[in-house]
């Protein structure tokens, strides 16, 4: 029988993980005020992070650019997480039964 792979080693993990440690990053870089100065945003780019969106139905941070980059990094790590996850779940509990 093969042994199972570890939790860490599942790349649905390590998509959540990497998810994880960048809100972490950004709660502690708004929290000590280690913000980043970006430069003065193009004018498409100021179009999206000063739309409605973003400055007031999705606010965790302060920043607007968190909250950009909160939003992309949830669109393309998350589904694939939790899809991995749930796959990953089901076919251990399969194999139980």
């Amino acid at each position: 029988m093969k042994k199972a792979q570890p939790i860490w080693k599942r790349t649905w993990f390590r998509y959540l993980g990497v998810f994880l440690i960048v809100q972490l990053l950004f709660i502690i870089c708004e929290m000590t005020a280690w913000a980043p100065n970006f430069k003065p945003s193009g004018e498409y780019l100021n179009k999206i992070l000063h739309s409605q969106f973003f400055t007031e139905w999705f606010t965790p941070y302060k920043i607007p650019h968190f909250n950009l980059f909160t939003a992309l990094f949830a669109i393309t790590l998350l589904p694939y997480a939790l899809i991995g996850a749930m796959k990953d779940f089901t076919a251990r509990k399969n194999i139980n039964n």
